[in-house]
């Protein structure tokens, strides 16, 4: 199976709060860290961690050598990786005790991405099982569009969303994975299955909404399938999505059953949220199999 993670790798500056900031309001920092991060580097360690070979593409800058230096300890291909960039990308993170964050972005070099660089990048992987790319990066329509045009699968994380992702032909991703607020902010519904419908109008073949602690939900047009989420004490919910779309798309691709692929995604998903951090928390294939038995 061969699969390329076109994507956003970020230097995840984590900051430990009493709550989150109103408006005007200064806090003391109880704890800072930082971490390696962004939403490709998340997704491709998630699905390196599920089983997968992965290859990962973007841009990074001086600063971020260590990020690829983790990606190739985990077994990572990082040969196709640009080092051209000024700065890599960052993230400012603030948690509260309840494990509830925000977060300002920084493209850096996620942003400096050309077409040339994806053409290059497609030539060499015009042969993938499935190519998926998420919102942090420039370049993800044209991607998109390109993979399209040669046939090759593609899956699509709009996010973060902002509201230029409604100008995106969605059709040219072949499954559309992405939490209940994008989803509503893209296509409207009252429910989640309107949601669902909603985003499927649109083009793509296979939709795959998360509902946060509600679980997730599957539509592809004549099948609805709705998962329900695990109970745990999550202290950080940073990486929960990132988790469960490396995990959920690997077994969509093995051929499982779209109720099975959501709860394993849902149990990956499910313990890295009962850690700090985001990509050091994503679980490995063994102990989600554990966790999976022990919640049948």
């Amino acid at each position: 199976m061969k699969i390329l993670v076109f994507g956003s790798f970020n230097i995840d500056k984590v900051y430990s709060l009493p709550h989150l900031p109103e408006r005007g309001e200064t806090l003391y920092c109880g704890g800072y860290e930082i971490h390696v991060g962004g939403k490709g580097l998340n997704q491709a360690l998630a699905f390196s961690k599920a089983g997968a070979d992965v290859s990962v593409g973007g841009k990074i800058g001086k600063d971020g050598r260590f990020l690829t230096d983790y990606l190739q300890k985990c077994g990572i291909d990082i040969g196709d990786i640009d080092h051209t960039g000024e700065f890599t990308g960052h993230t400012i993170i603030e948690t509260d005790p309840d494990g509830q964050n925000q977060m300002i972005l920084f493209g850096g070099a996620n942003r400096e991405i050309t077409p040339e660089y994806c053409d290059k990048l497609l030539s060499k992987y015009s042969d993938a099982d499935l190519i998926l790319t998420q919102y942090e990066t420039s370049c993800v329509e044209y991607i998109l569009e390109r993979a399209h045009s040669m046939g090759i699968k593609t899956a699509l994380n709009p996010s973060p969303y902002v509201d230029e992702i409604k100008n995106l032909e969605l059709g040219k991703a072949d499954i559309l994975i992405l939490n209940e607020f994008e989803g509503k902010s893209i296509a409207g519904g009252d429910t989640d299955e309107e949601t669902a419908k909603a985003l499927y109008d649109l083009g793509s073949k296979e939709i795959i909404l998360t509902l946060g602690s509600r679980g997730a939900v599957y539509y592809n047009g004549s099948e609805y399938v709705k998962c329900p989420a695990f109970s745990v004490r999550a202290v950080d919910t940073t990486g929960a999505g990132d988790t469960f779309t490396g995990y959920c798309l690997y077994e969509l691709l093995k051929g499982e059953k779209p109720l099975k692929a959501m709860m394993t995604g849902c149990a990956a998903s499910a313990l890295e949220v009962t850690k700090h951090g985001a990509a050091e928390t994503i679980p490995d294939r063994e102990a989600v199999e554990k966790f999976l038995k022990e919640n049948e």
